[in-house]
């Protein structure tokens, strides 16, 4: 029994994102950088899709556009190799080792390529004392690849219909200088 604990222990901790020096991204806008005092804890690496919807304009009935509904991706930790989180919410994710989570608030945006999703800084709040999102306090993403509303196919006929828009995208997760 003892033995089988230790196994599961060492697992858990196996599966938790490095943590350590990390580089913060290059190219970032300056409104896309976090504040001095905060540093990155850890960075993971999304895969999935975004799901959008083909919906009437709200102030056009003759308009339709594709709105993006929820993502759903999958979030690796590069360094181990392992999944460790969930994005199944807008702005939000979930540990799969610890049931921790964070959700965010969009600060700020910076232009990508053409189909890729724009870059984001968002404000995190992380909704537990403990685990992996705990402490917290910025996130970004970049260097994104696809995951753009598509350009077409959404008009009266289509109106309720789904696209699923693969997509790729790094996160990094910033904490109190010190506590990382």
């Amino acid at each position: 029994m003892a033995a089988r604990a230790l196994v599961s222990v060492v697992l858990s901790v196996l599966a938790v994102p490095a943590f350590g020096a990390i580089a913060p991204p290059p190219g970032l806008a300056f409104n896309m950088r976090p504040s001095a005092d905060e540093e990155p804890a850890f960075r993971l690496v999304e895969n999935g899709v975004r799901v959008y919807e083909c919906r009437q304009a709200l102030t056009d009935p003759d308009r339709f556009h594709w709105a993006f509904v929820t993502p759903d991706a999958t979030l690796n930790d590069p360094a181990s190799g392992h999944d460790v989180a969930t994005a199944r919410a807008i702005d939000q994710w979930n540990s799969m080792i610890d049931l921790s989570s964070v959700s965010a608030v969009l600060r700020a945006t910076q232009e990508s390529s053409p189909g890729d999703l724009p870059w984001a800084y968002m404000r995190a709040i992380p909704t537990s004392p403990d685990g992996m999102f705990a402490g917290v306090t910025s996130i970004q993403r970049v260097n994104t690849r696809g995951g753009a509303a598509p350009g077409n196919g959404c008009n009266a006929d289509t109106a309720g219909s789904e696209a699923r828009v693969p997509f790729t995208a790094e996160y990094y997760f910033y904490k109190r200088r010190g506590t990382a």
